[in-house]
């Protein structure tokens, strides 16, 4: 009698569970949310393992997240017949990453370093390469027990919209309450659900939710504000910036040591972030000092008319179908003017 009560009981608890599932998923998809991965750092780690390609199949791009949001991985390998590996992480500094390039023998690739000044240039280690650095740890740490759980999970995210922790995790949903948002207290800003979503190449794109609705637009910006898109606190300077200059050319030099290709790029970006960025980091002795340090050449959004007055939604990222016109100008710098070859002649000579 006391096993039929538990095996009832068990029963009831299976549909509980699973109604409570389906109602769940069925929730998010009415609003209009569909599958997409989780941006973490098994992801991460699972498209580290690419780097190692052969030169004449692959590139890899390192940066924040205006290099996963503004390059099109589509369009690179529609005129490339070339894997764009996408390890840029979305608010955090590449430099660890160049660092663990730099450190790994076996890559002698081509690598692209996008540059958002006030994560790139900066001291504050703890707070701007947090992720980028436990997402390293994992790629070098990771178990064959964690391997399988990614296959596992990545099969299910595929399929099902709330396993997205990154919108949908408990944790998520109550900093969406904002509970701690009041005087003196700061909370981490709680961005709108419908802002993005990652594929499994590590393609983040504005959903088209997002894009169509520009209230979710000043919503956003109000958030990078509170994140300091608008401090003119001035940036690092003297031995500081120089130490910074020293790590970054230490590290390229032992890429291009072993014939690997390093160039920087610094994506779009505009309204009151650009001209915050350019008061606090100006160019000549950020950027221009950088490269000439390095002795390395970069691609500056501004000096190419045709992706220099992009409008950037929420200042700091790029529409898809922007995106593909950046990826294309991008393209065609690199092969007409960076000496750039590809396994595939580029239309972009043809149409751009």
């Amino acid at each position: 009698m006391e096993s039929n009560h538990l095996f009832k009981a068990l029963i009831l608890t299976l549909v509980v569970v699973i109604g409570s599932i389906l109602c769940l998923e069925l929730y998010w998809r009415k609003r209009g949310f569909l599958p997409a991965y989780n941006d973490d750092k098994i992801l991460w780690a699972t498209t580290r393992k690419e780097v190692y390609k052969p030169v004449n199949e692959a590139t890899v791009f390192i940066g924040s997240s205006r290099t996963q949001f503004d390059l099109d991985i589509a369009t690179w390998k529609k005129l490339t017949n070339e894997t764009a590996i996408q390890l840029a992480i979305g608010g955090t500094s590449p430099r660890p990453m160049l660092q663990d390039l730099a450190n790994d023998e076996n890559f002698k690739g081509r690598l692209i370093i996008g540059v958002m000044e006030p994560l790139f240039f900066s001291s504050n280690t703890d707070r701007t390469e947090w992720f980028s650095k436990e997402s390293i740890d994992y790629f070098h740490s990771e178990t064959p027990a964690q391997k399988v759980c990614g296959l596992i999970n990545y099969q299910l995210e595929s399929s099902l919209v709330f396993l997205e922790e990154g919108n949908f995790g408990l944790n998520v949903l109550l900093n969406d309450l904002q509970l701690h948002d009041r005087p003196g207290v700061f909370s981490f800003p709680s961005f709108p659900k419908e802002l993005a979503g990652t594929s499994f190449d590590r393609q983040t794109s504005y959903t088209p939710m997002f894009l169509a609705d520009t209230i979710l637009h000043k919503r956003q910006i109000e958030n990078w504000i509170k994140l300091g898109a608008l401090d003119k606190t001035p940036g690092i300077k003297g031995d500081t910036l120089e130490a910074v200059f020293i790590e970054i050319k230490t590290a390229v030099d032992k890429i291009r040591e072993r014939g690997g290709t390093v160039v920087f790029i610094r994506p779009p970006s505009n309204g009151g972030y650009l001209e915050t960025e350019n008061i606090v980091y100006p160019r000549k002795r950020y950027w221009d000092a950088m490269l000439a340090y390095v002795d390395a050449p970069g691609i500056y959004f501004m000096d190419y008319p045709r992706i220099a007055n992009f409008v950037c939604p929420e200042w700091s990222h790029l529409a898809p179908k922007d995106a593909v016109t950046y990826t294309e100008e991008l393209v065609r710098i690199l092969q007409q003017e960076k000496g750039w070859t590809f396994s595939k002649k580029s239309t972009a000579d043809l149409t751009l």
